[in-house]
């Protein structure tokens, strides 16, 4: 039996749309069976009014957006194995809803193709959520394998057998973590699996390790760095790449290599990303490049005081107002430092190319010293599940 799809009473606005939605995906849906048929139809009950309302610029997302969604799809996923028709099926109406706006049926065009882009992304993150979820829940037991485990083997590249991968999800945040002062093991792990509670895999210590958070998209992967990051107690540093299941050895080796520049840089605590540390990514790849740059931070070496002036002048992009005030110090004392600055490495932090040159050289500085510090933090992969 097929349930006959006609606009639903009370959709968003614009209406004409939501009408138009449902009679594309009518055909589609016409042999679809029971009790698949009244779950696609509960799905499509709530991507269809978010769709029309993302044409007209309106972005309807919220948590409990998410929450519902993902119940939808976890009767889909209990009513068959495989939803990728349903994926693409949103991917489709993402396409349809892109093209009445780009044109111009929209209420206001210039705002909307962004939003129904960002709009589609996400249901497609929660509909591979919901369905990894369902799937890991319907497989979990005495076959299932411990997080840790799991995590090592994803995290080392190691590759599962293809009946042996029910308990993962397509894509994770891979996650870096170190901890200023030791942490409980548990309570690391458990943050991890209260923000990702739909399949988080760790291989955590009390110094730090590695999460893997199932995770649609960038933006999401971020997110939820941040708000494990948030809810832990202590000083943490945390990085984050977000990479398909098969590529976590590369997100690895990428959020590892952003926390270590991080440390090596003294940033605070806080979660980064790769495009946070573009500068430092660089320089650290090219050993020739980061030798050069050293160099030129030389010589104030022995002048604490010049090296302290660069720093803070490189903090407040070249603004000798700011820099003084930070300093403590008299504007001529500065002027005269900067001029010192020039003299010893001939370059003047009062021009663009000479700011981001000597940026680039305390960054390097900074990641020469801290490879050659002993008990230099690195995250790895072992640690207690």
């Amino acid at each position: 039996m097929t349930t006959t799809l006609r606009p639903e009473p009370g959709l968003v606005a614009p209406a004409d749309l939501a009408a138009t939605l449902w009679a594309d995906v009518a055909p589609i849906l016409r042999d679809v069976p029971e009790p698949l048929d009244a779950a696609l139809h509960s799905l499509l009950r709530s991507v269809i009014p978010l769709m029309a309302s993302a044409a007209d610029g309106d972005d309807l997302w919220s948590e409990e957006t998410a929450t519902r969604i993902r119940q939808h799809v976890a009767k889909i996923a209990d009513a068959t194995s495989d939803v990728t028709p349903i994926v693409g099926m949103v991917s489709e109406l993402t396409s349809r809803v892109l093209h009445v706006v780009m044109s111009g049926a929209g209420t206001r065009p210039a705002a909307s193709p962004r939003t129904v882009s960002a709009a589609g992304s996400r249901l497609v993150a929660e509909l591979l959520a919901g369905a990894h979820h369902t799937t890991t829940r319907k497989h979990r037991g005495s076959l299932a394998k411990g997080r840790s485990q799991r995590a090592q083997e994803l995290l080392r590249g190691i590759r599962t057998e293809a009946d042996d991968d029910y308990d993962l999800a397509p894509a994770y945040a891979v996650v870096a973590v170190h901890c200023g002062e030791p942490l409980d093991t548990a309570v690391l792990t458990g943050t991890f699996d209260q923000v990702a509670p739909d399949g988080a895999l760790t291989a955590l210590g009390p110094a730090g390790g590695f999460a893997l958070l199932p995770a649609g998209d960038e933006a999401r992967a971020a997110q939820l760095a941040r708000r494990a990051h948030a809810a832990l107690p202590g000083r943490v540093w945390m990085s984050v790449s977000w990479r398909p299941r098969g590529e976590v050895v590369w997100g690895r080796q990428e959020a590892g290599k952003v926390l270590s520049l991080a440390l090596a840089a003294d940033h605070e605590p806080g979660v980064y990303l790769l495009e946070d540390l573009l500068v430092e990514f660089a320089v650290a790849r090219e050993p020739t490049v980061s030798d050069n740059l050293v160099r030129i931070i030389e010589p104030l070496r022995q002048q604490p005081a010049l090296l302290e002036t660069l720093k803070v002048l490189v903090a407040t992009d070249g603004n000798r107002s700011q820099a003084a005030e930070r300093l403590i110090i008299h504007r001529s004392t500065l002027d005269y430092r900067i001029q010192r600055i020039e003299q010893l490495t001939g370059l003047h932090p009062g021009s663009v190319r000479g700011i981001n040159v000597l940026s680039a050289a305390l960054t390097a500085h900074a990641v020469a010293a801290q490879a050659d510090r002993p008990g230099t933090p690195k995250p790895r992969t072992g640690g207690n599940s």
